[in-house]
């Protein structure tokens, strides 16, 4: 900013150079000292004597202004006392009078006028700053845990060293340098199939990174499915048994394969919904043989069950013709795992590769008995398709069987 031009116009500028001096160096504690009082009132009539001249007005002069002075300002007032004396009165404080002619000031310059001072508030932070002595510095001490006891939990993570975590089972791939060729271009996906890939430990093994349902795909299907029991026939690693958890009340995972078991159990660790899931190892044809003949009688029933059954490995694409047959599903054909399905719930999402012969897939539904229901003249229950799209990519298609398919 500029200097401003021509002689200043403050009031200390304006003294004489002995009288500035002689400021700089007098202490004007007249409490303290009570015998410079008579040395105080003496270069207070010289600072009066100083020609007006040289002053810059702080205040209009006019009457009017001096009534809204009089009326509106509480803050600090001189009011006439007796003798010619004045009191001060400070409204941020007790009202206590203070008389100008003790603090050595002439009764001659105290009258009965009024002066407007401004008030400065103090900032005040909200926060306390004790709270950031030694922030960032703290040590964290490990004491030796006792037999019995919990082990130490990672604060950044509290699931690390979990019981259910399985870090370090099969490798994790960070780096495109680290990844076998065949498995490239899913794992430039990882987002796709977990979007925390890069911020939790999640874990998939080989046949995991391209039998994974991707996540927004996952997530459609499990609020379709909304229940209170689901079953995910072949869970994989997790990718679908971790959403129906966030809409299901209780989810129950199968899988034949130990390693992709645990694989599953540890990631839906991570995403916190492994209490609401039951891990099971073993062959899904036998769980439901078995189920089918322990339910019976029972109240507990099967209200959805969605099967993502092997494609036949990752060249599923390479058949003879242009559509998939259901005859190429593992380990079962996909007509019989259908039929299967039936005896534990008539809800059944079947997700499948987006060349599926369709025709096979509406023979799967179950005839009606009697008159058409709706009389267009159909013989079977209604079947819904859904394709998979992610962006402008066609990833697979799911069938809707029962009461899932939607109305209308």
């Amino acid at each position: 900013m500029p200097r401003r031009q021509g002689p200043s116009r403050s009031l200390f500028a304006s003294l004489p150079i002995d009288l500035k001096q002689s400021l700089r160096t007098q202490s004007f504690d007249h409490f303290a000292h009570a015998n410079k009082s008579e040395e105080v009132q003496v270069k207070a009539e010289n600072i009066m004597q100083v020609s007006m001249d040289g002053f810059l007005s702080t205040q209009p002069q006019s009457e009017s202004d001096s009534e809204e002075s009089e009326g509106d300002d509480e803050e600090m007032a001189f009011e006439a006392g007796p003798s010619g004396s004045s009191n001060v009165w400070n409204n941020d404080f007790q009202r206590q009078p203070i008389r100008l002619t003790e603090m050595g000031i002439p009764a001659s310059i105290a009258g009965p006028s009024i002066v407007k001072t401004r008030r400065t508030v103090p900032h005040i932070p909200r926060y306390d700053p004790t709270q950031l002595i030694g922030l960032g510095q703290t040590t964290v001490v490990h004491k030796k845990r006792k037999k019995g006891k919990q082990p130490l939990r990672n604060p950044l993570n509290p699931f690390l060293g979990h019981e259910w975590d399985c870090t370090g089972l099969v490798e994790r791939y960070t780096n495109y340098t680290d990844v076998p060729q065949d498995l490239m271009k899913y794992y430039a996906q990882r987002r796709l199939y977990f979007p925390l890939y890069d911020h939790l430990p999640l874990l998939l093994d080989r046949t995991g990174w391209f039998s994974i349902t991707p996540q927004p795909i996952a997530a459609s299907i499990a609020e379709r499915c909304k229940c209170d029991l689901i079953i995910d026939a072949f869970c994989g690693v997790g990718g679908n048994s971790i959403e129906f958890a966030k809409t299901c009340e209780r989810v129950i995972a199968i899988d034949n394969d130990l390693t992709r078991l645990k694989l599953a159990r540890h990631n839906a660790l991570h995403h916190g919904v492994a209490d609401r899931i039951e891990f099971i190892h073993g062959d899904f044809i036998s769980f439901a043989k078995s189920f089918a003949k322990i339910n019976e009688g029972r109240e507990e029933t099967v209200d959805v069950v969605f099967l993502s059954p092997p494609w036949g490995g990752i060249d599923y694409l390479n058949t003879p013709s242009s559509t998939y047959p259901l005859s190429s599903i593992l380990p079962i054909p996909g007509d019989d795992l259908f039929e299967l399905c039936t005896t534990l719930t008539p809800n059944i999402a079947y997700y499948l590769p987006r060349n599926t012969d369709l025709k096979e897939l509406a023979a799967l539904a179950k005839t009606l008995e009697g008159e058409d229901p709706d009389g267009r003249g159909r013989t079977r229950e209604w079947v819904e398709v859904e394709e998979e799209w992610v962006g402008e990519k066609l990833k697979a298609i799911t069938a809707y069987f029962g009461g899932l398919v939607a109305d209308g």
